[in-house]
């Protein structure tokens, strides 16, 4: 079975952290596991070398997109799975759902739907900004999805707008366990809201709304089909 790399951009995330790298260092399937710490200013490179992992520290601020780009430089393997560092309730069945479809060439990539995301994502049948992503880094060539990392945010979106007008099939995979930490609850209440506002901000200025709205309705119809094509596959070689 082919092995996969992990990568994880972390900023300030020691109390998390561990919860999502004790799921990963024992899965049979990942063999290694590349962590960005963004700078830090807490123990979050500590907690993630006690696993054992590969470990990399930027002390300037790089911002998410960079940060992962970064990181796929020192994944040593083709199948890739992105994650967030504030997970909850990660497993490693939700592992290997979320890469199979892809080790299998069922799909050429596939997000996650966790317990926590949007009503309105879980109505459409996906969430097209999940941070829960399988695929092969060779999809992670165009320079587009690179393009903005001054952002901070919009990675997600500009890799979808490449995948898609590349034709790559998805699935969107329902892990109802699984939390992300919101702002909110990592801080207080008004300051977690500012950084939503900003996070969304920035989304739309990675694409123009109507970009965003369009890319969205677009996946959620393709997610249906691609899941109809990938269910009479299964029925075939049954």
């Amino acid at each position: 079975m082919e092995k996969i790399s992990v990568v994880i951009a972390a900023r300030n995330e020691e109390t998390r952290i561990g919860e999502v790298l004790a799921v990963l260092v024992t899965h049979p399937l990942i063999d290694d596991v590349v962590v960005m710490c963004d700078n830090c200013s807490d123990k979050t490179a500590e907690v993630a070398r006690g696993f054992g992992v590969h470990v990399i520290e930027e002390r300037e601020r790089l911002g998410k997109t960079s940060a992962v780009k970064q990181g796929l430089e020192y994944a040593k393997n083709d199948i890739l799975i992105l994650l967030d560092a504030d997970l909850k309730g990660l497993t490693q069945q939700d592992i290997t759902r979320l890469v199979m479809p892809v080790i299998d060439g069922q799909v050429d990539f596939t997000l996650s739907m966790r317990g926590n995301s949007s009503h309105i994502y879980k109505f459409f049948g996906i969430d097209f900004v999940s941070g829960e992503r399988a695929l092969s880094k060779r999809l992670l060539r165009d320079p587009h999805i690179w393009s903005k990392p001054d952002l901070g945010y919009g990675l997600e979106v500009l890799m979808n707008e490449s995948l898609i007008k590349a034709r790559r099939t998805f699935l969107s995979v329902p892990m109802p366990g699984l939390h992300a930490t919101t702002k909110k609850e990592k801080k207080s209440y008004i300051v977690g809201t500012l950084e939503d506002f900003f996070m969304t901000f920035n989304i739309f200025r990675a694409l123009p709304v109507y970009k965003v709205v369009w890319q969205f309705l677009k996946m959620s119809y393709l997610g249906r089909k691609y899941r109809k094509d990938r269910l009479r596959y299964s029925e075939q070689l049954s």
